[in-house]
């Protein structure tokens, strides 16, 4: 294969490389915050064993391999396994992943409105995690062993102070509604604030990784 995408975990920290030819190419590090070099990797302990991986090949119980990434688009869902998973873009939205502990089969959902859909639109909060969460049982998930993770729900336009028009807001409280409704254990959350962020899934080691659009990364 030309591109490989690694997910590694070790003392230093974890990271997930996007690789092309054997070379890292882009990465995602829960240590870019205090890191000189941020995006553009040096040597460090988690660079280093991921081009070891690369030269011999060799498996490395720290080291994972995943089997590509795709892109959840606004109002839509995705159901993988060892796939990182990706929720672009989210101002007012709000990426909410469904994971399966015992199976690995994973489900990111890019919720654009509160509330259901009677036509059954998965842009809806409500409708959108129902149907995933369907799906993935009739993939194989066990209902009993799904938790969950979201973030998103900013207010991007700061002008506008109305309760009806703070869609995030109403989001990010539809999203944790439906999920306490499912009885869905929520783990982790980051929602709020004015700032758009990415939001990306590793089904590996199940971390959240919210990259925000003016910069700072924080892993859930």
């Amino acid at each position: 294969m030309n591109s490989k995408i690694l997910s590694i975990s070790n003392k230093s920290g974890k990271a997930i490389f996007l690789t092309k030819r054997d070379v890292l190419v882009k990465s995602y590090c829960s240590l870019s915050s205090t890191c000189p070099s941020r995006d553009y990797c040096q040597s460090c302990d988690l660079v280093n064993a991921a081009k070891n991986y690369l030269m011999d090949g060799k498996a490395n119980s720290s080291i994972a391999t995943l089997d590509g990434e795709l892109s959840a688009g606004i109002g839509e869902y995705q159901i993988r396994k060892k796939f990182l998973l990706e929720a672009m873009g989210l101002g007012s939205c709000v990426g909410v992943v469904l994971f399966d502990t015992s199976t690995g089969i994973c489900g990111m959902a890019h919720v654009l409105l509160p509330g259901a859909s009677q036509n059954g639109e998965t842009k809806y909060a409500e409708t959108a995690i129902g149907k995933m969460l369907e799906d993935m049982i009739r993939q194989g998930a066990r209902k009993s062993k799904i938790v969950s993770k979201f973030a998103g729900g900013a207010q991007v336009f700061k002008h506008m102070n109305l309760d009806i028009l703070k869609i995030g807001t109403r989001n990010a409280i539809s999203v944790e509604e439906t999920l306490i409704k499912y009885k869905i254990p929520i783990l982790a959350k980051d929602v709020g604030g004015e700032v758009g962020r990415n939001v990306l899934f590793n089904p590996v080691d199940g971390s959240m990784i919210v990259k925000y659009t003016k910069g700072g990364v924080l892993w859930l």
